[in-house]
């Protein structure tokens, strides 16, 4: 397990870029991917919400140079491992790379069509100079914005290398991130993040409905079982009732 590291409070020591910051041009159809990405924020912040080393987030920016406000990317969603959340939290109005003295770990980007371009070129080149150890893309059309429903990527020697995607015929693919040990699956229609052990989501409503199910089934179960039995003894005694001389 890593060591979270300290940093200090942004605001006290005003430790802020030397520039003003332009407000940036709003994405046009943002709104086609507000479901997946709000999805998989609740998936892999559930999965890390009893981590104090992991900060998980897609609300705010990336600054990456203390001499230029402007020097910033908004990821839909990133993962940082080995930080203290709740300083980056209370302390910092976005994610400063040189407050946190670490670069994100995780990048995923989910498609639209006015971001599909930047994010395969623009933002992957960025990523890849940072330091970003993964780079995950995700289509929710199934590929016709990056050619592939997912892809994944790691860095080796400051470029990024694909991982394997088990494009199945049912039309889903599977892919495994070694970073966060987990698979990320597409089932044709939607995202979901399994476990690799159990290959089964990691979604915690979904695992609790299943679950409730489950124990609802075997209840209505064991009900059954229970009435038959009665209907068994209550026919039992009424042969024996019959076979005793009146």
């Amino acid at each position: 397990m890593t060591t979270a590291k300290k940093i200090t409070n942004a605001w006290i020591n005003r430790t802020l870029p030397d520039i003003f910051y332009e407000e940036p041009e709003p994405v046009e159809d943002g709104m086609q991917q507000e479901r997946s990405i709000d999805y998989i924020k609740r998936l892999l912040s559930a999965y890390y919400q009893d981590r104090d080393d992991v900060f998980v987030s897609n609300a705010v920016f990336i600054s990456y140079d203390i001499t230029n406000g402007n020097a910033r990317v908004q990821p839909d969603l990133f993962i940082a491992l080995g930080v203290d959340a709740a300083a980056i939290r209370e302390n910092l109005p976005n994610y400063w790379i040189w407050e946190t003295k670490k670069v994100p770990d995780f990048v995923m980007e989910v498609a639209s069509p006015s971001t599909a371009a930047n994010d395969l070129r623009g933002k992957r080149d960025l990523y890849a100079r940072l330091g970003v150890a993964e780079y995950w893309r995700f289509d929710p059309t199934g590929g016709d914005l990056y050619g592939q429903p997912m892809a994944g990527e790691r860095l080796e020697d400051e470029r990024y290398v694909p991982y394997e995607i088990d494009a199945r015929h049912d039309g889903s693919a599977l892919a495994h991130s070694p970073l966060l040990n987990l698979d990320f699956y597409w089932d044709g229609a939607n995202f979901d993040a399994l476990d690799p052990g159990t290959g089964k989501t990691i979604d915690l409503l979904t695992s609790e409905r299943e679950a409730r199910q489950a124990a609802e089934t075997r209840a209505a179960q064991a009900e059954a079982r229970a009435a038959q039995a009665e209907a068994e003894a209550a026919r039992l005694r009424e042969q024996l009732q019959r076979r005793q001389p009146g």
